[in-house]
């Protein structure tokens, strides 16, 4: 049974996390797309989620492999609750 992968929502949080894991292991998303053979605005677009199809989608997860499946689940995980915490607390002052 293949393993099954994580489900993101594509977009600015989870484009700047694995551009961020990347750095991590001492490496750049630009420098993956050039040893990938892929376009640097065609990987940002599946991650950005703006070529969501069956193609799009295949990137994604060949980007997440690549930066490190365990470490972009704990970023992300880390920066949607932030970011909820953030719109809650604000939402909290305007009450």
């Amino acid at each position: 049974m293949p393993k099954k992968t994580k489900t993101y929502q594509p977009g600015a949080i989870l484009h700047e996390v694995i551009v961020g894991a990347f750095r991590s292991a001492g490496t750049s998303f630009e420098a993956w797309c050039k040893e990938n053979d892929v376009h640097p605005s065609t990987a940002r677009q599946a991650t950005y989620g703006q070529s969501g199809g069956v193609r799009g989608g295949s990137l994604l997860r060949r980007i997440i492999e690549s930066a490190g499946e365990d470490l972009v689940a704990a970023g992300y995980a880390k920066r949607v609750v932030a970011e909820a915490d953030r719109v809650s607390g604000r939402a909290a002052a305007t009450q």
